[in-house]
């Protein structure tokens, strides 16, 4: 556990001398998860055996070349299990998904739990969507599976096969006459260095008062919160085929739609009141859309009135010349501001999160390109409006 992730990776990284194991699975390597983005980006059509790998070396050549410290506070992000991903392949001398068929899947009678998108997909794996203005809809792009991100979340299960999982975390690391962890191990496992921080693999909190630990998770198309509560032996598996980023809540992205359901079903099973305290995505999209449809409406108004004033007659402001050239120019560089913007993000990875946002919540940047695009024709006519009030001054 203490040990320096430089044994098991590359020499030549510096950094790797100062970062542990045990550091990686409490998400204290000082990683980030924003720095993540542009590697899902990247690595998005990588299928192969060695995707793991690349993807690992990836991160490494990003967070260890140089020397770091070797204290930091709890930061969640996916390159610390897919660096855990590459060591499990390192000390085993077998791929990720091998040992994971071999050590967990099999002595937890886990059958219908699979390790790569095409067998589950053989295997009857539920259709993923996304929501497109709340109305949902099929996803087959290429983001539903990350090979080289697979230790950080893309394994296959059913409700059924979680059960068998849940019952060995409650059960010291026994499940039938099987144990895959001792119960030491399982009881390091499930507690977190610090109380508010991160186990390994999972996060404490309270329901209604009630002690849990618990893990959200989702990739596009998917999401899922599991919850133990340890005083009842109680756990609760929900799964969902539907995910976009309006899932989250607000400045709490680890918080999804399957978290307040799992809430709910502990809630109900302690004779508790179900309902959170946040929005149903129903009334999320009718906020959403309605603010949509608001800004839409007047930012059609403000065409509509400039395109008057641009193509009808000219009544231009005699208080000078400067006034026209200093309000006008600058009103009319605020409207390609933007369209620029989008531009800049949309044709480069300068900032991944851009594109992130593009894949999950494709309907709002939809509306936001189309939003800046009207703009810069408001501002189009600005400037005819403009030429035209210089000419007709000049004149």
């Amino acid at each position: 556990m203490d040990a320096p992730i430089q044994r098991y990776i590359p020499t030549k990284y510096n950094g790797a001398a100062s970062i542990t194991v045990r550091q990686l699975l409490n998400q204290t390597s000082g990683f980030t998860q924003i720095s993540t983005f542009s590697n899902t980006l990247s690595s998005v059509n990588d299928k192969y055996r060695d995707a793991l790998e690349k993807n690992a070396m990836s991160y490494a050549d990003k967070f260890l070349t140089q020397p770091t410290q070797s204290e930091h506070p709890y930061r969640y992000s996916n390159a610390n299990y897919v660096l855990l991903g590459y060591i499990v392949q390192q000390v085993s001398g077998q791929s990720y998904g091998d040992y994971v068929k071999e050590h967990i899947f099999s002595p937890l009678s886990m059958q219908n739990s699979f390790v790569t998108l095409d067998e589950a997909a053989g295997h009857g794996l539920a259709t993923p969507y996304r929501r497109i203005f709340g109305d949902n809809v099929a996803y087959n792009g290429p983001y539903v599976y990350i090979a080289g991100d697979a230790p950080a979340g893309y394994l296959y299960t059913s409700a059924e096969d979680m059960s068998h999982y849940l019952i060995a975390q409650m059960n010291g690391g026994r499940f039938e006459d099987h144990s895959v962890l001792s119960s030491d191990g399982i009881r390091l496992m499930q507690t977190e260095p610090v109380p508010g921080t991160y186990a390994m693999g999972w996060m404490t909190a309270r329901i209604n008062g009630l002690p849990v630990i618990g893990q959200p998770g989702g990739s596009i198309g998917f999401q899922a919160q599991t919850y133990i509560v340890p005083e009842q032996q109680l756990g609760v598996i929900v799964f969902a085929n539907v995910l976009d980023a309006i899932d989250s809540t607000l400045f709490k992205s680890h918080i999804i739609t399957t978290t307040h359901i799992a809430t709910g079903v502990i809630n109900l099973l302690n004779d508790q009141p179900t309902g959170g305290s946040g929005l149903s995505i129903s009334q999320k999209y009718w906020l959403v859309n309605g603010l949509i449809l608001l800004l839409s409406a007047w930012l059609l108004y403000a065409i509509v009135r400039t395109a008057k004033r641009c193509l009808g007659p000219l009544n231009p402001d005699h208080s000078g010349r400067s006034e026209i050239s200093i309000k006008a120019i600058s009103n009319i560089v605020i409207h390609f501001a933007g369209l620029i913007i989008i531009l800049i993000l949309s044709m480069t990875q300068v900032v991944p999160v851009w594109h992130i946002a593009t894949i999950y919540q494709p309907d709002v940047i939809l509306w936001l390109k189309i939003m800046t695009a009207l703009l810069a024709l408001k501002g189009s006519m600005e400037i005819i409006r403009l030429v035209r009030s210089i000419w007709h001054v000049h004149r």
